[in-house]
């Protein structure tokens, strides 16, 4: 999914109909050392958040809207493709 500063995939793991791993699939943010400092802050929240949710109904991360929204976004779709809703 493209994201304000970049391009970031998520990876998702479905196992007994139950999300058992989430991570980060690619991950490119031009370099920006600030979205860099964001993206590492804020991305093992937005992992964590998505395993307790089992969802892509997440909150995402204060101070990283656009991280937080590009997460959101691509986790859905990893999840509508494995007919997980």
């Amino acid at each position: 999914m493209n994201y304000h500063f970049g391009v970031l995939s998520v990876s998702v793991t479905v196992t007994g109909g139950k999300i058992t791993q989430v991570g980060i699939a690619s991950l490119n943010d031009g370099g920006n050392s600030r979205s860099q400092s964001i993206d590492q802050q804020s991305i093992p929240v937005l992992e964590q958040q998505a395993l307790q949710a089992q969802s892509a109904n997440i909150q995402g991360v204060s101070g990283a809207s656009y991280t937080s929204a590009g997460f959101i976004q691509s986790l859905q779709s990893a999840l509508s493709q494995l007919g997980f809703s």
